[in-house]
């Protein structure tokens, strides 16, 4: 398994597992109001609820989408790409200098398009136009249980807070 879907996946093991059920009962009256935090560092384009595109003028770190999708457009350069239920589109001519990962989503590399990394999909497909070029690994990642996608429900309930907190986002200046 490679790196970045071994990393994937410890992810969604850790959104799926309350941290109440890995301690006492002290833990869970705590965890109750607790919060997950995203860190954003400066120079990351993230949304939440939106799509979001890095349009062809911009050279951006990372791009994070949370239900919503990234769109990567011609001319684009982008170090990470990540989408947690929804879609990663790379056009023709952009470029990802590290990895592209969809969560319950799909990632779309249109003809011309470069990942230098890994492009993975968990609950998804990676969709790669002939023509498009992938320097890492492929991967690929559904498993469904009586007709429902595993990852989409584990997802969805760990983002809706009915699995662990509330996320929200948090900007640092690093």
């Amino acid at each position: 398994m490679s790196r970045s879907l071994l990393s994937a996946v410890t992810v969604v093991t850790l959104l799926a597992m309350p941290a109440a059920a890995l301690a006492g009962d002290d833990a869970k009256k705590e965890a109750k109001g607790s919060k997950c935090t995203i860190n954003v560092k400066k120079g990351d384009l993230v949304s939440q609820g939106k799509d979001l595109v890095v349009d062809g003028k911009s050279a951006v770190r990372d791009a994070v989408a949370i239900d919503g999708d990234v769109v990567v457009r011609a001319g684009a350069t982008v170090n990470d790409v990540v989408a947690i239920r929804g879609k990663v589109t790379v056009e023709a001519g952009a470029r990802v200098s590290g990895d592209a990962t969809a969560i319950n989503g799909n990632v779309q590399l249109q003809k011309g398009a470069t990942v230098a990394g890994d492009v993975t999909a968990i609950g998804g497909e990676v969709q790669a136009d002939e023509g498009a070029t992938i320097a890492g690994d492929k991967n690929q990642l559904s498993i469904n249980i009586n007709g429902e996608e595993l990852f989409k429900k584990i997802i969805g309930a760990a983002l809706s807070g009915t699995l662990k907190g509330d996320c929200e986002l948090r900007f640092t200046e690093e």
